[in-house]
């Protein structure tokens, strides 16, 4: 029997502070931080106080000897058996609370002699997450210097083959083969001699400038766009999402249609499609959603029209927009009634059509 670990530590930072081993030295580098310059405000009919302003966390790429990792998330053990949280952690939950704690016992061990670099995140079935949040570590390990052998990513707990082609389509654009790949089960418990871990990137609400540009660069190297698009006004429709619809989306887009808009569900297109719409699209209309991910594809001067419910206010985009030189307007939908079991970030959105009409003449969509 293997027992969960005993307890944990709160950054990496923190464990190797107490390492001494010199026969398996460990290794920390910290990278240097991108600050981010706002240029701009955002436009719109009416001031937008948003409800969460994100910092950048310490950015660094560390090796932990004969570290381990374990399940679906990819968590990592030291090899003094703790958790390590800030690589490991779980939303929602405090470090004490993290499920390797609910387990009875850890499945049996695989050993390898190999160097394993892992990125794995939680709710890496997101597109968003995906993108910002475990894409951009490649990035870390390439700026670090130091060498691995395979990767070890992990689907997320809600991964659907049908809506998560992306994931292998995107690690096939970055040259990254199956081979390389290990992939994170809820037996997976691996003992490796070298475990490579790095930091976030950044927030979910703040994305720095320089991993929009490592996507954009990488992305569009190795995507052929082609130049016939005639789909320059697009509206993306969450009407098959599970969550922030736009109720009146029909009155919307009744609206937008009048200016030449097209209805795009992005569910529909593969990787490579959604990197071609926006890359040629000219005026964006969209509800907040993690399809507003391919801004960073778009080109400078091209606007884009945030959607939103008034209880979920986060400026992701419009910081994104800010590092791609976009034209950025939000629009601040109706209250709608609450629903106690329904939290805040999945409320679905009401505009105002009067508001609607006077944002597009904000922006001078003719």
């Amino acid at each position: 029997m293997i027992d969960p670990p005993i307890g944990y530590y709160s950054r990496t930072v923190d464990f190797l502070s107490t390492y001494k081993d010199e026969t398996t030295p460990a290794l920390y580098k910290r990278l240097p931080i991108q600050r981010t310059v706002m240029n701009t405000k955002p436009k719109g009919v009416e001031t937008i106080n948003w409800h969460y302003h994100p910092r950048i966390p310490r950015q660094f790429v560390a090796s932990i000897p004969w570290g381990r990792v374990w399940g679906s998330n990819g968590s990592v053990i030291t090899p003094d058996n703790k958790l390590l949280w800030d690589v490991s952690f779980e939303y929602n939950l405090t470090p004490k609370t993290h499920s390797i704690f609910k387990q009875k016992e850890l499945s049996p061990i695989t050993y390898t002699l190999e160097t394993l670099a892992v990125i794995t995140f939680q709710v890496s079935f997101n597109y968003f997450h995906w993108m910002f949040d475990v894409l951009p570590r490649l990035e870390l390990l390439r700026k670090s210097g130091i060498a691995y052998d395979r990767i070890v990513i992990n689907r997320g707990k809600y991964y659907h083959k049908e809506y998560c082609e992306f994931q292998d389509e995107s690690l096939k654009l970055l040259g990254i083969s199956k081979e390389m790949i290990i992939e994170c089960q809820p037996d997976t418990h691996i003992l490796a001699k070298q475990l490579i871990v790095s930091s976030m990137a950044g927030y979910s609400a703040h994305v720095p400038k320089n991993v929009c540009q490592f996507l954009r660069n990488e992305f569009l190297a190795k995507v052929k766009v082609r130049n016939e698009s005639k789909n320059k006004r697009i509206f993306i429709s969450r009407e098959d999402a599970l969550h922030r619809k736009v109720l009146n989306e029909k009155e919307v887009f009744a609206v937008l249609e009048k200016y030449g808009f097209k209805m795009v569900k992005l569910s529909t297109l593969s990787f490579v499609e959604k990197i071609e719409l926006f890359n040629q699209a000219e005026v964006i209309v969209s509800p907040h959603g993690a399809g507003l991910t391919n801004l960073i594809f778009c080109n400078p001067g091209t606007k884009v029209v945030e959607l939103f419910t008034p209880t979920y206010l986060l400026p992701c985009f419009h910081i994104i927009s800010n590092h791609m030189e976009l034209d950025y307007y939000g629009l601040i939908g109706e209250v709608v009634p609450r629903d106690a079991h329904r939290s805040n970030h999945k409320d679905p959105i009401v505009i105002d059509i009067d508001k609607l009409k006077k944002t597009i003449k904000l922006a001078e969509l003719k």
